[in-house]
């Protein structure tokens, strides 16, 4: 009798819809989503297909038909869309930012260390990576407008925007689903992440991986992170090394001096209000390293980051002020 009365008495439990979800590839990697409501899971395919299918044939350095191809290999100015005219402003802004420690026309000197293709079997000498670091400069790149629209014009340079053309595609397909009227969604592209309205925890919570490359991701972490309206992106070098004359070769290149940048950093995840800004930083710092790195967030307080640094077989966090902020455990 006591426990029927309890049960009588008791409030209905609500719980939250199950979130939809949708996966697939895109830009040689994959993406996923995950929402809450509407809408239905193939006006979000179609809606997502579509996005991916634009920023593809306007900003691909592979295909032949892309706005980026034509730019490429035009010369002069070359007519864009106001898109990739953003992208492109965007990647140039955060060159400068950095002191070119970022730089979207670095291709080059990655297909010079074995990154665009087979890995090289002996070290470039000093005379081919200056050969090829002539061919390297985003301040090259021109950026104008006329009577009939935006204009790109590449400078001689393997103009390329793939540090930071997954970040905004992450933006884009957010803002598609907003529009949908999915508030409440989870957009990753190739391990960038935007979080928008709630999550599980009244917030999302992303894990950022160990930086040991025996270790498959998501399967260890070093921290979780709680998003809610912002973004976030890793870049790390521990997977794609290898070695040349019994020296490291990394995929992170350092365009200042033309090779590959060996650091302390394993790995950089950035925090930003938006994944086309968090996807270019978390590339910069790996090139600009613990201390210039840091010091450069911290002047930005609309930015956090992480810093995991080796330190013989394991590793040392380091983070900015207001990385605790969006650290769960941090909170208590």
């Amino acid at each position: 009798m006591i426990l029927a009365a309890l049960a009588a008495c008791a409030a209905p439990v609500t719980l939250p819809p199950a979130p939809r979800t949708l996966a697939g590839e895109a830009f040689g990697t994959t993406w996923s989503v995950s929402w809450r409501g509407a809408p239905n899971e193939q006006t979000a395919g179609h809606a997502i297909s579509a996005v991916l299918d634009t920023i593809d044939l306007r900003m691909s350095s592979w295909r032949a038909d892309s706005e980026l191809s034509a730019v490429r290999s035009g010369p002069g100015p070359v007519p864009v869309s106001e898109e990739t005219f953003a992208v492109v402003d965007a990647a140039l802004d955060l060159a400068a930012a950095t002191g070119g420690a970022f730089d979207p026309t670095v291709e080059p000197l990655m297909a010079l260390w074995g990154y665009r293709g087979q890995q090289v079997t002996a070290a470039p000498t000093d005379d081919e990576v200056q050969a090829v670091r002539a061919a390297v400069g985003w301040t090259r790149v021109a950026l104008t407008r006329t009577p009939e629209g935006p204009h790109i014009d590449a400078g001689g340079t393997a103009l390329d925007l793939s540090a930071i053309a997954k970040g905004h595609a992450v933006d884009r397909v957010s803002a598609a689903l907003s529009a949908l009227g999915a508030t409440d969604h989870l957009v990753e592209i190739g391990g960038e992440v935007r979080a928008h309205g709630t999550g599980p925890h009244g917030e999302w919570r992303l894990g950022v991986d160990t930086p040991d490359p025996a270790v498959a991701p998501g399967t260890a972490l070093v921290s979780v992170v709680a998003l809610r309206n912002a973004a976030m992106a890793t870049s790390g070098n521990y997977r794609s090394v290898y070695e040349v004359d019994g020296a490291q070769v990394v995929h992170t290149m350092d365009p200042r001096t033309g090779r590959p940048h060996v650091s302390a950093v394993a790995s950089a995840t950035v925090l930003a209000p938006d994944c086309r800004t968090a996807d270019g930083w978390a590339t910069a710092l790996m090139v600009l390293g613990p201390d210039a790195g840091l010091a450069a967030i911290e002047d930005r307080p609309e930015l956090d980051a992480l810093l995991l640094l080796r330190d013989g077989d394991g590793w040392i966090e380091r983070r900015t002020s207001g990385l605790d902020a969006h650290i769960p455990s941090a909170r208590r």
